[in-house]
């Protein structure tokens, strides 16, 4: 399509949509006013009409009682699907304010062909500019040569355009347990045609029923990044979706452990810590990284189930050995980590949504909490890492879990005011101030776990992923309260002195 006809279809997507300002019209709290003897009372209903109660009410009461952020970052949105006698293609869009366009497509086949699917489109351009990572060595390639490119997502530029294209994807027909297999051999390269004042894409997939197609794009007339800045590769270098990783339909796909079930050649799991899009969202340094930041964190949120976790759906072979634990569990660190992005996100856009999310798990996690934990000698508690849907044994508590709730928990504390939150963390700080002893390694490293319950597996600290989450408790503890805690200053101590003695970098604070 040239500039003419995009505008065009920018047009027709917002008339087909509601404004921003509207845009959630839909969602899942509204108020409506009764009037009762007289008096009028604003009383809260779900989407259905119905009166909000117990811990949905609370949930809309926190909510509605923080004070909103001064700027909303509220794109347009929808998604829909058409289908013929050959196929079924769904569309999933996100329209910016500033024009920005983001979308993905999905192809399901009915029948087999011998001959490839073909999609196309056109962007404005007399000069280009192409930008991937190279899979071999893991560096930025820049070419404007626009034959025999790889198997990977694409930064283009024009002259007049910019856009970032996933690899033309193709899967198993098969989304077991949320785990997707990549048909590598398959997969086509983006085929780019150079016509008069505009540049065609061209993406194929293979056309059998056992296969499903997927790519995604976003576009702009905007600078999608900044070439100029060597930061702008750094940021981007860690987070290729085409290779390891994908990103899908409905999530944030990454390499599936070995003791997991299902599994495979060229298997991805569903991940709930959604890594690439929480760092978009934190650091976003350009307008690709805020924009899929957003649109990344939206999508991934949706899969909250209702009782306010993010379940990891493969089975552990580990867990359900040890601990009797299926699939579909729940990983409090994987859970906290993403309700922390949740935070973010709502710091970032505004939208209240992100805080309604987190403020579910929050209370997930606050009855969690209360059911699983090791209580210490001075009253502290000590929360389990993981749970599973039915019966299972008691797990171990980790600390680089117990850090992440702590921290969650004081974060959420500082954006809402509700005070359960704060007294939460405390009771678990206790809890790691009580047993300062046992997390201390003759090495000075620290111990993974307190193992209440034992298990067979060998459980190591992370290198400086704990050290992090303890250099984070200090800051908060600092910013927010005015106050210190010597057992956290002493098992940081502890983890420098391991660290220093192995040569580890890399960590918060750490200086070339």
């Amino acid at each position: 399509m040239n500039i003419k006809k995009s505008l065009f279809i920018i047009i027709a997507f917002l008339m087909m949509i509601v404004s921003p300002s509207a845009a959630f019209a839909d969602e899942v709290y509204s108020d409506q006013s009764n009037t009762s003897n007289g008096s009028q009372t604003s009383v809260p209903l779900d989407k259905n009409g119905v009166a909000l109660e117990g811990k949905a009410l609370k949930v809309y009461n926190i909510v509605n009682n923080t004070a909103n952020y001064n700027q909303a970052f509220l794109p347009s949105q929808r998604e829909n699907s058409s289908q013929t006698d050959e196929n079924l293609v769904s569309l999933k869009e996100y329209l910016f304010e500033n024009g920005d366009y983001y979308w993905m497509k999905r192809i399901e086949y009915k029948a087999d062909k011998d001959e490839p699917y073909l999609t196309s489109f056109t962007i404005p351009g007399d000069y280009i500019e192409i930008r991937y990572i190279s899979e071999s060595d893991k560096q930025w390639v820049n070419t404007s040569v626009i034959e025999d490119l790889p198997k990977t997502m694409l930064f283009i530029d024009t002259d007049q355009y910019h856009m970032v294209i996933s690899v033309a994807a193709v899967y198993n027909n098969s989304f077991e347990a949320n785990t997707l297999q990549i048909m590598k051999d398959l997969e086509k390269p983006i085929k780019i045609e150079k016509l008069d004042g505009e540049y065609k894409i061209i993406a194929e997939f293979a056309q059998k029923t056992n296969l499903i197609g997927e790519i995604w794009a976003i576009q702009s007339v905007n600078s999608l990044v900044d070439w100029s800045k060597a930061s702008s590769f750094t940021d981007l270098i860690d987070h290729d979706l085409s290779i390891e990783r994908r990103w899908s339909w409905d999530g944030y796909y990454f390499p599936i452990p070995y003791n997991y079930i299902p599994n495979g050649e060229n298997f991805l799991y569903r991940n709930p810590a959604n890594y690439t899009g929480a760092s978009w969202t934190k650091n976003g340094s350009n307008l690709l990284m805020k924009d899929m930041g957003y649109v990344m964190t939206q999508i991934c949120m949706k899969n909250q189930n209702p009782d306010g976790y993010w379940a990891t759906g493969p089975k552990s072979l580990w867990l359900e050995e040890d601990f009797g634990i299926g699939a579909g569990f729940y990983d409090t660190r994987f859970n906290t980590d993403f309700a922390v992005s949740l935070l973010a996100a709502y710091k970032s856009y505004a939208d209240k949504e992100f805080l309604t999310s987190a403020v579910n798990y929050a209370e997930y996690f606050m009855d969690f909490s209360a059911k699983n934990h090791y209580e210490t000698e001075n009253g502290g508690w000590l929360v389990e890492d993981y749970a599973g849907s039915d019966v299972y044994t008691r797990t171990h508590v980790s600390l680089n879990h117990q850090l992440a709730e702590i921290n969650f928990l004081y974060e959420l504390y500082n954006i809402t005011g509700e005070e359960s939150y704060k007294q939460r963390g405390d009771l678990m700080l206790s809890g790691i101030e009580d047993t300062k002893d046992q997390w201390v390694l003759e090495d000075n490293n620290l111990a993974y776990a307190i193992m209440y319950t034992g298990t067979a597996n060998i459980m190591v600290d992370y290198p400086y992923l704990t050290y992090n989450d303890l250099y984070k408790t200090k800051d908060i503890l600092y910013k927010y309260f005015n106050r210190s805690s010597d057992t956290i200053n002493y098992l940081m101590d502890c983890k420098k002195q391991w660290m220093d003695n192995n040569n580890v970098v890399g960590y918060y604070g750490y200086i070339k």
